[in-house]
Protein backbone atom coordinates (compact mmCIF):
# COMPACT_ATOMS: atom_id res chain seq x y z
CA UNK A 1 0.00 0.00 0.00
CA UNK A 2 1.63 3.47 -0.48
CA UNK A 3 2.05 5.91 1.86
CA UNK A 4 -0.57 8.54 0.27
CA UNK A 5 -3.38 5.54 -0.09
CA UNK A 6 -1.96 4.73 3.81
CA UNK A 7 -2.69 8.85 4.94
CA UNK A 8 -5.54 8.66 3.61
CA UNK A 9 -7.33 6.32 5.14
CA UNK A 10 -5.82 7.20 8.16
CA UNK A 11 -7.74 10.49 7.87
CA UNK A 12 -10.76 8.77 6.99
CA UNK A 13 -10.28 6.30 9.88
CA UNK A 14 -9.69 9.47 12.71
CA UNK A 15 -12.93 11.51 11.02
CA UNK A 16 -15.07 8.56 11.90
CA UNK A 17 -14.03 8.07 15.32
CA UNK A 18 -14.35 11.81 15.64
CA UNK A 19 -17.68 11.74 14.38
CA UNK A 20 -18.59 8.73 16.72
CA UNK A 21 -17.19 10.38 19.85
CA UNK A 22 -19.11 13.35 19.32
CA UNK A 23 -22.14 11.43 18.49
CA UNK A 24 -21.60 9.46 21.88
CA UNK A 25 -21.25 12.77 23.81
CA UNK A 26 -24.09 14.38 22.70
CA UNK A 27 -25.95 10.98 23.50
CA UNK A 28 -24.81 11.10 27.00
CA UNK A 29 -25.41 15.06 27.26
CA UNK A 30 -29.21 14.66 26.27
CA UNK A 31 -29.54 11.66 28.46
CA UNK A 32 -27.93 13.39 31.63
CA UNK A 33 -30.68 16.23 31.04
CA UNK A 34 -33.45 13.62 30.65
CA UNK A 35 -32.39 12.10 33.68
CA UNK A 36 -31.90 15.76 35.92
CA UNK A 37 -35.42 16.61 34.74
CA UNK A 38 -37.08 13.51 35.79
CA UNK A 39 -35.03 13.54 39.00
CA UNK A 40 -36.62 17.20 39.55
CA UNK A 41 -40.05 16.16 38.78
CA UNK A 42 -39.72 12.63 41.30
CA UNK A 43 -38.55 15.38 43.86
CA UNK A 44 -41.45 18.16 43.31
CA UNK A 45 -43.97 14.81 43.66
CA UNK A 46 -42.40 13.84 46.39
CA UNK A 47 -42.64 17.40 48.15
CA UNK A 48 -46.11 17.51 47.55
CA UNK A 49 -46.59 14.23 49.07
CA UNK A 50 -44.98 15.89 52.53
CA UNK A 51 -47.19 18.63 51.93
CA UNK A 52 -50.47 16.66 52.24
CA UNK A 53 -49.20 14.52 55.14
CA UNK A 54 -48.63 17.39 57.04
CA UNK A 55 -52.03 19.10 56.14
CA UNK A 56 -53.92 15.77 57.10
CA UNK A 57 -51.91 15.80 60.16
CA UNK A 58 -52.79 19.65 61.00
CA UNK A 59 -49.28 20.37 61.43
CA UNK A 60 -49.11 23.92 59.97
CA UNK A 61 -45.54 24.72 60.82
CA UNK A 62 -44.49 21.21 58.96
CA UNK A 63 -46.88 22.47 55.81
CA UNK A 64 -45.14 25.84 56.11
CA UNK A 65 -41.47 24.84 56.03
CA UNK A 66 -42.65 23.30 52.62
CA UNK A 67 -43.78 26.77 51.66
CA UNK A 68 -41.02 29.63 50.69
CA UNK A 69 -42.21 33.11 52.26
CA UNK A 70 -40.06 34.87 50.25
CA UNK A 71 -40.60 33.83 47.15
CA UNK A 72 -44.46 33.37 47.54
CA UNK A 73 -46.26 34.96 44.28
CA UNK A 74 -49.34 35.44 46.58
CA UNK A 75 -50.00 36.92 49.55
CA UNK A 76 -47.82 34.70 52.07
CA UNK A 77 -49.94 36.13 55.59
CA UNK A 78 -53.39 35.60 53.80
CA UNK A 79 -52.01 32.16 52.89
CA UNK A 80 -51.07 31.48 57.03
CA UNK A 81 -54.21 32.25 57.60
CA UNK A 82 -56.33 30.28 55.88
CA UNK A 83 -54.20 27.48 56.42
CA UNK A 84 -54.64 27.70 60.46
CA UNK A 85 -58.30 28.88 59.88
CA UNK A 86 -58.74 25.50 58.40
CA UNK A 87 -57.11 23.64 61.22
CA UNK A 88 -59.61 25.72 63.31
CA UNK A 89 -62.88 25.01 61.83
CA UNK A 90 -62.28 21.73 59.71
CA UNK A 91 -61.22 18.49 61.01
CA UNK A 92 -59.71 16.50 57.93
CA UNK A 93 -60.28 13.15 57.80
CA UNK A 94 -58.31 12.12 54.56
CA UNK A 95 -57.63 13.70 51.13
CA UNK A 96 -56.66 11.45 47.93
CA UNK A 97 -55.27 12.87 45.26
CA UNK A 98 -54.17 12.25 41.21
CA UNK A 99 -51.14 13.90 39.56
CA UNK A 100 -52.42 14.78 36.63
CA UNK A 101 -49.24 15.95 34.68
CA UNK A 102 -46.30 17.64 35.79
CA UNK A 103 -45.01 20.91 33.28
CA UNK A 104 -41.40 22.31 33.62
CA UNK A 105 -40.27 25.79 32.81
CA UNK A 106 -36.51 25.58 33.39
CA UNK A 107 -36.00 24.48 37.43
CA UNK A 108 -39.80 25.35 38.14
CA UNK A 109 -42.29 22.79 38.25
CA UNK A 110 -46.51 22.87 37.72
CA UNK A 111 -48.18 20.28 39.02
CA UNK A 112 -51.48 19.52 38.17
CA UNK A 113 -53.91 17.25 41.07
CA UNK A 114 -57.00 16.39 40.98
CA UNK A 115 -57.96 15.40 44.38
CA UNK A 116 -60.86 15.02 46.95
CA UNK A 117 -60.89 16.03 50.12
CA UNK A 118 -63.07 14.39 53.23
CA UNK A 119 -63.80 16.51 56.15
CA UNK A 120 -65.90 17.53 58.78
CA UNK A 121 -67.16 21.47 59.32
CA UNK A 122 -66.61 21.70 63.18
CA UNK A 123 -69.23 24.50 63.46
CA UNK A 124 -72.24 22.51 62.75
CA UNK A 125 -70.60 18.88 62.63
CA UNK A 126 -71.63 17.93 58.76
CA UNK A 127 -69.55 15.93 57.37
CA UNK A 128 -68.53 17.22 53.94
CA UNK A 129 -66.31 16.11 50.71
CA UNK A 130 -65.09 18.36 48.70
CA UNK A 131 -63.15 17.40 44.85
CA UNK A 132 -61.39 19.67 43.04
CA UNK A 133 -58.64 20.39 40.56
CA UNK A 134 -56.05 22.35 41.87
CA UNK A 135 -52.28 23.83 40.01
CA UNK A 136 -49.01 24.04 42.61
CA UNK A 137 -45.76 25.58 41.25
CA UNK A 138 -42.54 24.46 42.88
CA UNK A 139 -39.03 26.21 42.50
CA UNK A 140 -35.69 25.82 43.56
CA UNK A 141 -35.13 27.18 46.90
CA UNK A 142 -31.26 27.13 47.29
CA UNK A 143 -31.57 23.49 46.63
CA UNK A 144 -34.70 22.36 47.94
CA UNK A 145 -37.74 22.48 46.20
CA UNK A 146 -41.18 24.83 47.82
CA UNK A 147 -44.28 25.79 47.22
CA UNK A 148 -44.54 29.02 45.82
CA UNK A 149 -47.68 29.28 44.15
CA UNK A 150 -51.13 27.53 44.16
CA UNK A 151 -54.28 28.32 41.39
CA UNK A 152 -57.46 26.34 40.97
CA UNK A 153 -59.69 24.86 43.45
CA UNK A 154 -58.52 26.06 46.72
CA UNK A 155 -57.43 22.78 48.89
CA UNK A 156 -55.48 24.28 51.32
CA UNK A 157 -57.12 27.49 53.28
CA UNK A 158 -60.55 27.23 51.55
CA UNK A 159 -62.18 27.95 54.66
CA UNK A 160 -61.05 31.94 54.53
CA UNK A 161 -62.91 33.50 51.43
CA UNK A 162 -59.97 36.23 51.75
CA UNK A 163 -57.70 33.43 50.47
CA UNK A 164 -60.35 31.79 47.94
CA UNK A 165 -60.85 34.77 46.48
CA UNK A 166 -56.77 35.67 45.75
CA UNK A 167 -56.49 32.03 44.06
CA UNK A 168 -56.39 32.47 40.55
CA UNK A 169 -58.77 29.80 38.85
CA UNK A 170 -57.58 27.36 35.83
CA UNK A 171 -59.71 25.49 33.18
CA UNK A 172 -60.97 22.12 34.25
CA UNK A 173 -61.21 23.32 38.15
CA UNK A 174 -63.88 22.04 39.71
CA UNK A 175 -66.96 23.69 42.12
CA UNK A 176 -68.20 20.34 44.12
CA UNK A 177 -69.36 20.41 47.63
CA UNK A 178 -71.73 17.72 48.91
CA UNK A 179 -72.56 15.73 52.41
CA UNK A 180 -73.63 11.73 52.51
CA UNK A 181 -77.30 12.90 51.15
CA UNK A 182 -76.36 14.95 48.36
CA UNK A 183 -75.75 13.50 45.21
CA UNK A 184 -72.66 15.45 43.65
CA UNK A 185 -73.02 17.91 40.38
CA UNK A 186 -69.93 18.58 38.49
CA UNK A 187 -69.55 22.21 37.34
CA UNK A 188 -69.87 22.83 33.59
CA UNK A 189 -66.75 23.04 31.95
CA UNK A 190 -65.71 26.34 29.45
CA UNK A 191 -67.30 26.89 26.54
CA UNK A 192 -66.00 29.88 24.17
CA UNK A 193 -68.17 31.05 21.58
CA UNK A 194 -67.78 34.42 18.95
CA UNK A 195 -70.93 36.37 20.10
CA UNK A 196 -70.04 38.94 17.14
CA UNK A 197 -67.43 39.72 14.41
CA UNK A 198 -67.84 43.09 12.08
CA UNK A 199 -65.85 44.02 9.11
CA UNK A 200 -66.14 47.51 9.25
CA UNK A 201 -65.42 49.29 5.92
CA UNK A 202 -64.46 53.24 5.04
CA UNK A 203 -67.01 54.74 3.04
CA UNK A 204 -67.22 53.51 -0.56
CA UNK A 205 -66.30 57.33 -1.48
CA UNK A 206 -63.89 57.86 0.62
CA UNK A 207 -59.86 57.38 -0.69
CA UNK A 208 -58.48 54.99 1.66
CA UNK A 209 -55.85 56.29 3.21
CA UNK A 210 -53.70 54.14 6.08
CA UNK A 211 -55.72 55.69 9.18
CA UNK A 212 -58.90 55.01 7.32
CA UNK A 213 -58.10 50.98 6.45
CA UNK A 214 -60.65 48.21 7.29
CA UNK A 215 -61.39 46.93 10.93
CA UNK A 216 -62.86 43.47 12.55
CA UNK A 217 -64.20 43.61 15.90
CA UNK A 218 -65.26 40.89 17.77
CA UNK A 219 -66.56 39.83 20.96
CA UNK A 220 -65.92 36.29 22.62
CA UNK A 221 -67.54 35.06 25.29
CA UNK A 222 -66.75 32.10 27.90
CA UNK A 223 -70.92 30.36 28.58
CA UNK A 224 -69.14 27.66 30.53
CA UNK A 225 -69.27 27.16 34.12
CA UNK A 226 -65.63 27.50 34.93
CA UNK A 227 -63.04 29.73 33.78
CA UNK A 228 -61.37 28.85 30.47
CA UNK A 229 -57.70 28.91 29.78
CA UNK A 230 -55.67 31.56 27.69
CA UNK A 231 -56.05 30.69 23.89
CA UNK A 232 -55.61 32.11 20.68
CA UNK A 233 -58.29 33.67 17.85
CA UNK A 234 -57.72 33.65 13.97
CA UNK A 235 -59.10 35.76 11.42
CA UNK A 236 -59.69 34.49 8.24
CA UNK A 237 -60.49 38.03 5.62
CA UNK A 238 -59.77 37.27 2.30
CA UNK A 239 -56.65 35.46 0.99
CA UNK A 240 -54.61 36.47 4.60
CA UNK A 241 -54.88 35.19 8.05
CA UNK A 242 -54.73 37.60 11.21
CA UNK A 243 -54.19 36.29 14.81
CA UNK A 244 -54.50 37.53 18.29
CA UNK A 245 -54.91 36.78 21.83
CA UNK A 246 -57.99 35.75 24.66
CA UNK A 247 -57.32 36.03 28.21
CA UNK A 248 -58.52 33.65 30.75
CA UNK A 249 -62.22 34.91 30.82
CA UNK A 250 -64.47 33.60 33.95
CA UNK A 251 -68.19 32.08 33.62
CA UNK A 252 -70.14 34.65 31.51
CA UNK A 253 -66.99 37.10 30.98
CA UNK A 254 -66.55 38.65 27.44
CA UNK A 255 -63.72 40.05 25.94
CA UNK A 256 -63.61 42.79 22.86
CA UNK A 257 -61.14 41.94 20.44
CA UNK A 258 -60.01 44.32 17.63
CA UNK A 259 -58.11 43.90 14.26
CA UNK A 260 -56.71 46.46 12.62
CA UNK A 261 -54.58 47.28 9.18
CA UNK A 262 -56.50 44.51 7.29
CA UNK A 263 -56.75 43.19 3.93
CA UNK A 264 -59.39 46.13 2.24
CA UNK A 265 -60.33 43.42 -0.43
CA UNK A 266 -63.00 42.53 1.34
CA UNK A 267 -64.53 45.66 1.44
CA UNK A 268 -67.82 46.54 1.05
CA UNK A 269 -69.62 43.66 0.51
CA UNK A 270 -66.77 40.94 2.08
CA UNK A 271 -66.53 37.42 1.68
CA UNK A 272 -67.95 33.78 2.20
CA UNK A 273 -64.95 32.55 3.41
CA UNK A 274 -64.54 34.85 6.26
CA UNK A 275 -64.53 34.34 9.41
CA UNK A 276 -63.51 34.15 13.15
CA UNK A 277 -62.39 31.25 15.10
CA UNK A 278 -61.50 31.12 18.84
CA UNK A 279 -59.32 28.68 20.01
CA UNK A 280 -58.35 27.54 16.69
CA UNK A 281 -55.40 26.09 17.86
CA UNK A 282 -57.83 23.08 20.43
CA UNK A 283 -55.95 24.34 23.91
CA UNK A 284 -58.83 24.80 25.65
CA UNK A 285 -61.25 22.07 27.21
CA UNK A 286 -64.96 22.83 26.59
CA UNK A 287 -67.99 21.31 26.73
CA UNK A 288 -69.16 22.35 23.36
CA UNK A 289 -66.07 22.52 20.88
CA UNK A 290 -67.92 22.49 17.78
CA UNK A 291 -69.03 26.48 18.69
CA UNK A 292 -66.41 28.30 17.97
CA UNK A 293 -66.73 30.31 14.32
CA UNK A 294 -68.61 32.94 13.13
CA UNK A 295 -69.11 34.65 10.15
CA UNK A 296 -68.36 38.13 9.59
CA UNK A 297 -71.12 41.27 9.11
CA UNK A 298 -70.00 44.01 7.00
CA UNK A 299 -70.70 47.49 8.26
CA UNK A 300 -69.83 50.75 7.47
Amino acid sequence: MSILKRSCLLIIFALLVSVVSTAFADNSFDRELIVKDEQRSDRVESVFKNLMAAYEDEDAQGFLALVSDERFRQDYITFTDALYSDFRHYEIHHVDYWIDRVVTDHVKRFLYVRWEKRYENLDDGEQLTLRGYSRFLFDDVEGDYLLVELAGNSLFGGSLPEWVEEVPQISGQEVEVFNSQESLVPATPADLVVESAVLTCPPLDMVLPTAMSPTVTCRVRNIGGTTSDPCQIILYLYKDTYTSSVQSLASGQAQDITFTGVNSDSCPSGYSEDRVIVDYLDTVPESNESNNESSLTVGF
